[in-house]
């Protein structure tokens, strides 16, 4: 798993450069399957999910997103913290990451920021990945 702090980000909100992203996350909290939310955003410290929410900010989660083309079907998954909510959803703050789920994270970022050069500057070590897990 691929981890960081979230205390490495600092107080500054937006660390990362924000992309546009529309895709339907499926959000698990409290062990609890929640639906299936459209995306608005997302960074490399998280997404922005858009509804209606019985969540509490700070409670932990899990998104899951498939991404199913002609030819393949992946799955990755995020475990994250709800760091804010509003009269349209939710913010999404990633703890930890499986290698493929960060590096199609890094994919998406690059593939919609309107600098990808600028965007993959914000690719270092706080996102290295970390020991490989255990089975």
């Amino acid at each position: 798993m691929t981890t960081f702090s979230p205390s490495m980000l600092g107080s500054e909100k937006r660390r990362h450069a924000r992309v546009d992203f529309s895709r339907s996350v499926n959000l698990v909290a409290g062990n609890r399957p929640q639906g299936a939310y459209p995306a608005r955003n997302l960074s490399l410290s998280g997404l922005y999910l858009e509804g209606v929410f019985d969540v509490p900010v700070g409670e932990s989660c899990r998104l899951e997103l498939h991404d199913t083309n002609a030819t393949s079907c992946q799955f990755y998954g995020f475990s994250g913290r709800i760091s804010r909510r509003d009269e349209r959803g939710i913010g999404v703050e990633f703890t930890s990451m499986g290698r493929e789920s960060l590096m199609f994270l890094q994919t998406m970022v690059l593939y919609c920021a309107d600098d990808p050069i600028g965007a993959a500057s914000e690719f270092h070590e706080e996102f290295a990945p970390g020991p490989p897990p255990v089975c």
